[in-house]
């Protein structure tokens, strides 16, 4: 018995304690409500943001070897501009040299 009104003393001194606070309890309910809200807002935000991230790098990355993929093919071109240059020299150089050989010689019978 006298646990049991020792326990009832202690339980009736901490309801006594924090009865002041108990009126203001539904309002911080309603508080931890709304704010549970705008938290989930910003974990997805921050989701949101993460993925942005992740995407803006991997276009860079993308871009960069477009570019070095894009000079080699400007690369290439200037080459081959250059081979096609001298194949047609060579070509008119052997068309001048065979039209050099078939022409008649004038002066000559």
């Amino acid at each position: 018995k006298a646990v049991v009104s020792t326990q009832s003393t202690g339980v009736f001194d901490l309801v006594r304690k924090i009865e002041p606070v108990l009126s203001t309890l539904p309002d911080i309910v309603d508080r931890l409500t709304s704010l549970k809200a705008l938290h989930e807002h910003a974990a997805q935000f921050a989701s949101n943001l993460t993925t942005l991230e992740t995407t803006q790098a991997n276009v860079t990355r993308n871009l960069a070897t477009q570019s070095a993929l894009i000079k080699k093919v400007e690369d290439n071109i200037s080459e081959n501009l250059k081979q096609i240059s001298e194949n047609c020299a060579n070509v008119n150089a052997r068309i001048d040299k065979i039209a050099g050989k078939a022409t008649p010689k004038k002066g000559k019978k």
